[in-house]
């Protein structure tokens, strides 16, 4: 028979139980990393308490790395589970529940002849639905005449990857105002007063509010600037991207020393990561698949949800766009081909990005978010209007006529 085996000296035999436990041990890790990642994905709360006390701990690289990973192990996933699955949507399509085509012809109803804007271009019609790029009525955002306000349409900007999905909204920016709102801890400013900081919308913009999103990044991702009502929270930074309210009610995106000369002219101004697109051209190092540009220390090339805010060419509509399984790259092209020519990224990450309309209930007394522009973002009726926000954010509220 074969000979008895001596253990070398120094090794010590384990016991039956020692043995469960070290096998037991990387597979309790393992199910604790799935319980943590299931939990992150569906209590709101969770993420952002989860990732900034690791940052305390072990420092924002660490943890953008972890996240970097974990995102690149779900999109793996996703390309072996739903690779080959029909593109994905985000509202119904070819249904009778499906909302109604808006017409995009120049000049026709009563809306403006720049006003639903030109089908969205379809980029990769492999991947794309028979409803892509076409604008459908938004929450009912419209006019008492009709005319739409607001208008939404999906594109799919991801060749490789058909449950890739960016949702769009189009806002005529001659009938709504944009209004920029710090939230009760960031952006971080000791300086500003407690009364400064309500997190929620204005009571005086209550009845004429029609939707909100959100802002940007911490302040620990980059320190970019951000400008409400006087009151700079942090200074504007030369390479960032800038979305500059200005006191006329007119909008604009654009590196900060293409706007900085009319800053005395701007209500507020919120920085992002350098633009995603400026003038029509899509940002060179979006070709580089390492850069990080546009997610902290996290890479643009990582597959996240991620959100932005663009312009049209003549700067009268603007779009806002969100989606899951998104690069930078993806983002800027699909936010391209909805129209958009300036675009600055926004917030990322599963918590962050979301927008909703807003509900006018009992006799316009009461107001609620109420619908979201697509499923799968969480939000809480009282978010923006009765629970002050932590993080800032954009609101929308209707322009009176004639409004300048």
């Amino acid at each position: 028979m074969f000979p008895k085996m001596n253990r070398p000296a120094g090794i010590k035999r384990f016991s039956r139980r020692g043995q469960r436990a070290l096998v037991g041990a990387p597979m309790a890790a393992v199910g604790g990393l799935l319980v943590g990642w299931f939990a992150i994905h569906h209590v709101p709360w969770l993420g952002p308490a989860l990732a900034d006390g690791a940052r305390a701990v072990f420092g924002p690289r660490v943890v953008a790395w972890a996240e970097d990973e974990a995102y690149g192990l779900q999109d793996c996933w996703d390309q072996w589970r739903h690779g080959h699955d029909a593109p994905r949507t985000y509202w119904a399509t070819g249904t009778a529940a499906a909302p109604e085509p808006v017409s995009s012809a120049a000049g026709e109803g009563n809306g403006a002849a720049y006003f639903p804007p030109g089908p969205a271009r379809i980029l990769f019609p492999g991947v794309a639905t028979s409803v892509d790029g076409l604008w459908v009525s938004a929450a009912g955002m419209t006019r008492a005449d009709g005319a739409p306000i607001m208008v939404k349409t999906m594109v799919h900007p991801d060749r490789q990857r058909s449950y890739t999905v960016l949702a769009v909204v189009a806002m005529d920016l001659a009938q709504i105002s944009l209004h920029e709102v710090p939230g009760t801890v960031e952006p971080r400013d000791p300086t500003l007063p407690e009364d400064k900081r309500p997190g929620k919308v204005a009571p005086s913009d209550l009845d004429a509010l029609l939707a909100a999103f959100n802002g940007g990044f911490q302040t620990i991702h980059g320190h970019y600037g951000m400008m409400v009502d006087g009151h700079t929270l942090l200074p504007p930074q030369q390479a960032s991207c800038t979305v500059a309210i200005y006191r006329d009610g007119h909008v604009a995106i654009g590196p900060w020393p293409e706007l900085s000369s009319t800053q005395e002219q701007m209500a507020a101004f919120r920085q992002t990561p350098e633009c995603l697109a400026a003038k029509g051209v899509r940002h060179k190092e979006l070709d580089n698949m390492y850069s990080t540009n546009w997610g902290a220390v996290v890479g643009g090339k990582t597959v996240i949800r991620r959100s932005a805010l663009g312009l049209s060419p003549d700067g009268k509509v603007l779009y806002f766009g969100m989606g899951d399984s998104l690069t930078a790259r993806s983002l800027a092209d699909g936010m391209m081909a909805a129209g958009a020519v300036d675009v600055a990224q926004l917030d990322v990450n599963h918590v962050f990005p979301r927008f909703v309309f807003f509900e006018h209930k009992a006799g316009g007394k009461e107001v609620v978010a109420g619908t979201p522009l697509c499923s799968g973002f969480s939000f809480l009726p009282g978010d923006y209007v009765r629970t002050p926000m932590p993080r800032d954010f954009f609101y929308v509220t209707r322009r009176e006529p004639g409004a300048s």
